[in-house]
């Protein structure tokens, strides 16, 4: 003959059992539920998948970097030499490299001449710094 302890303990343990199964498959169910639908959201057709529209300091101009408008910045940039001894200069362009060469007053010493010509690799490597800048003196 069974005994009533028994009994009640094994109906204990099914109805715990049961209650860990409900409340596992309550948090399962939770977790597969979508209550928001959302929809992606893609940019503008620019031809950079939307880049230029995301991000606002890549220029969408084609002609933005190009070797003209980089030529027109360093001589720019150089005429900030003209009082110091700077006639003209010549860029030349070959790659990720930049040739300044220089043309300068005659007066002017060798170890002014060799300042100026630190000078000016300064001033255009710091504002070219995707070129590798060499600065030469044209005799």
């Amino acid at each position: 003959m069974a005994h009533k302890g028994y009994a009640s303990n094994n109906i204990k343990r099914t109805m715990i059992g049961a209650a860990a199964f409900a409340v596992l498959a309550l948090c399962l169910s939770g977790c597969a539920s979508n209550p928001s639908t959302r929809q992606a959201k893609t940019y503008g057709h620019d031809g950079y998948m939307g880049y230029s529209n995301s991000n606002p300091n890549i220029p969408n101009n084609f002609s933005y970097l190009n070797y003209k408008s980089d030529g027109k910045f360093a001589g720019d940039v150089l005429k900030q030499l003209k009082d110091d001894g700077v006639k003209s200069n010549q860029l030349y362009f070959n790659g990720e490299y930049l040739r300044v060469l220089l043309h300068v007053d005659s007066r002017l010493s060798d170890a002014e001449v060799d300042r100026l010509r630190q000078k000016a690799q300064n001033l255009v490597q710091y504002n070219m710094p995707r070129y590798k800048v060499t600065t030469e003196i044209a005799h």
